[in-house]
């Protein structure tokens, strides 16, 4: 599909302004915002003059979580600092919610030693064994999240309305249903889609990775994540989530949202 004419992208993007980090609609015809969002995240991640763009586009994703999160979110939350029961599973995330959580942890020694230390046991075991054999979050600072501003999307969306609930999941191995807000799994879906299609539209690796082994990666170099923007495969060994080794109804979903912005930036 050809670009479209300069002054129909201009005029989407005044448009845009009352769209941008705004709670969006989670049924019916809410593809004005959500495609307003993508391409917001789209052209941050396309300002090359930009050194840390992913970090930014990553920074904004979690804005938008948050307010849609204060937005649709009115149930008893069970979830409070000292519980971190759910902080032992695996975790995977994009490369740009990666790079920003190095930026907070960077020059923090004792953190940075966790990293080394919680990657060397999650590459060594498979993913579906983490459940089994937990692994300690390295960011866990006495049960609490010392990065709580900059955690990734994924974790933001993690809401109990239930302790119980987590505690014979997480500690006992039920298999019982995880209790959250009835917002949340749509909400986590939307914002994950916007995030990877923005990643496609700038022709970067969209998939998501463990967090440790990449965290530990990006921590290796001051400028590791230039060197990602540019091209350069850093990330090559570390293992990639099973529900992204192949293609599925959420990378239909990412191509077709990728395909109906891109005419516009």
């Amino acid at each position: 599909m050809e670009r479209l004419d300069i002054s129909i992208r201009q005029q989407l993007l005044k448009d845009d302004a009352e769209l941008i980090g705004k709670p969006f609609e989670l049924a019916g015809n809410n593809a004005r915002a959500v495609q307003a969002n993508t391409r917001h995240m789209a052209l941050i991640l396309q300002d090359s003059a930009v050194k840390d763009r992913a970090s930014r586009m990553a920074a904004f994703a979690e804005v938008l979580i948050d307010v849609n999160l204060h937005h649709y979110v009115k149930e008893p939350v069970a979830c409070a600092r000292g519980c971190s029961h759910c902080c032992t599973t695996y975790v995977s995330t994009s490369l740009p919610e990666v790079f920003r959580l190095a930026q907070a942890v960077r020059g923090k020694g004792m953190t940075h030693a966790r990293v080394i230390a919680a990657a060397a046991r999650a590459k060594a075991m498979p993913q579906l064994q983490r459940e089994i054999d937990r692994v300690n979050c390295p960011i866990l600072d006495n049960h609490a999240c010392s990065e709580y501003l900059h955690r990734p999307v994924v974790c933001r969306a993690v809401l109990s309305t239930s302790l119980k609930t987590c505690e014979l999941i997480f500690l006992k191995g039920s298999s019982i249903p995880f209790t959250a807000p009835p917002s949340l799994g749509s909400l986590r879906s939307y914002i994950i889609i916007m995030m990877r299609a923005a990643m496609v539209l700038a022709g970067l690796p969209h998939r998501n990775y463990e967090l440790t082994h990449a965290l530990q990666i990006a921590l290796a170099q001051a400028d590791s994540e230039e060197r990602w923007l540019a091209g350069e495969p850093l990330f090559d060994d570390v293992a990639i989530d099973r529900l992204d080794q192949e293609t599925s109804q959420l990378t239909k979903i990412v191509d077709g949202l990728a395909g109906a912005v891109r005419p516009t930036i």
